[in-house]
């Protein structure tokens, strides 16, 4: 009895799995390192408490105050009126509840520059506002 060799095929593993595991991993290590890129950007240092909660909202306003001044909202650079009608805008948005906005504040920033962003806030009817700070000595984050 003589046997077909075209009738034997190799089976070869699927290989579909395997690239869409790493697909999915180079995406995630792309938007991780996006993520880092922004925050070192900003280059602030911020001032250490000991006593405070994280923010609870995953829809966070983040207004950052640089050392030297300078503001920046969603990364964006703006200025103080720029800021107070981005704001007010949001507010109309948000309706009766409003958003929680953080302000992350450099540690060598004058603290009126702070204030004047907490100020803008207020002015624009947003109530729920927290500063950012590092945790100090293990504690959680003071916000």
């Amino acid at each position: 009895m003589r046997l077909e060799l075209d009738d034997i095929r190799e089976e070869a593993p699927n290989l579909t799995p395997l690239i869409d595991v790493v697909f999915l991993l180079l995406v995630f290590f792309l938007v991780a390192t996006t993520f880092a890129d922004q925050e070192v950007e900003m280059d602030l240092e911020l001032p250490q408490a000991a006593h405070g909660d994280e923010p609870g909202d995953d829809d966070l306003l983040v207004i950052h105050v640089q050392a030297d001044g300078t503001l920046r909202l969603d990364g964006r650079e703006i200025t103080l009126a720029g800021l107070q009608q981005a704001l007010r805008t949001v507010a109309e948005r948000a309706g009766q509840d409003g958003r929680e906005v953080l302000i992350r504040g450099d540690t060598h920033v004058q603290l009126g520059r702070v204030v004047e962003a907490f100020d803008a806030c207020l002015g624009a009817s947003l109530t729920r506002v927290s500063i950012a700070a590092e945790p100090a000595g293990g504690a959680r984050s003071g916000d």
